[in-house]
């Protein structure tokens, strides 16, 4: 059985690094599968620059696991919207529960100054039916040294342990402001919101995202998410120990 995830971001949204950490699979490259049919089988074609949502791909480190990919709505806009909304719609009618689209991470980088943009908040605005969004905010470092820079800038007087101190409180409430205040307004809000940040430290992890994606699953689709987590933690371990 595989548990199946469409996955949402622009180009610097942090999704390759995300994927790579919940699959285990650091400086592995995925499997991509012919997706003639749903009953695909595995070949390593196709490409992730081709911006194909229904490519289906995998790591080797997890086969429990299948993935989408959007590239998502600034590129794409209106269109691409159209075929995330399709795409859900058509996986909705697969007859298997390992053919249907179980969650869906919605990666939104806060890197950037301007917060969310409309076409970012379109498929809150659309809705996905029963399918569960994760809002996933990445580079949340990049806002802390925002904040830095913002407290640098407003006070000279400030210590460094003094701007250590206040960091947090200022880039929660940046966070609150250009992120959150605007998830309030739309009309479909995530399942839930997850934080990520330190991404690039090889001793970070994502278990905060597995543990809030199972939290908003109905008790089929979060059975097989289980069993789909307890493979990938299975087979990494074995290939640990083959590789010593």
């Amino acid at each position: 059985e595989r548990f199946r995830i469409l996955v949402i971001g622009n180009a610097n949204a942090g999704k390759t690094t995300i994927l790579e950490k919940v699959c285990h699979a650091q400086g592995r490259k995925p499997v991509y599968l012919n997706v003639s049919d749903l009953d695909s089988k595995l070949e390593p074609s196709a490409s992730r620059g081709n911006h194909k949502i229904e490519h289906q791909f995998q790591y080797p480190t997890a086969h429990g696991f299948v993935f989408h990919d959007s590239r998502g709505f600034e590129a794409g806009g209106a269109v691409e919207l159209q075929k995330v909304k399709d795409f859900i719609e058509n996986r909705a009618k697969g007859g298997q529960l390992k053919d249907q689209l179980h969650a869906i991470w919605y990666c939104l980088p806060t890197s950037n100054d301007r917060g969310m943009t409309n076409a970012e908040m379109s498929l809150f605005e659309s809705g996905t039916g029963n399918v569960p969004i994760i809002a996933i905010f990445t580079k949340m470092d990049a806002l802390d040294q925002m904040a830095r820079n913002q407290l640098m800038f407003n006070d000279d007087n400030l210590s460094r342990e003094e701007i250590d101190e206040q960091v947090p409180n200022v880039a929660k409430a940046m966070f609150q402001e250009k992120y959150l205040k605007r998830l309030d307004e739309v009309k479909h809000k995530p399942r839930c919101v997850v934080l990520l940040r330190d991404m690039n430290k090889e001793d970070t992890n994502c278990d905060e995202l597995i543990v809030r994606t199972s939290l908003a699953l109905d008790r089929d689709t979060l059975k097989l998410f289980c069993l789909s987590i307890l493979r990938n933690d299975i087979e990494s371990r074995i290939k640990k120990v083959i590789n010593r």
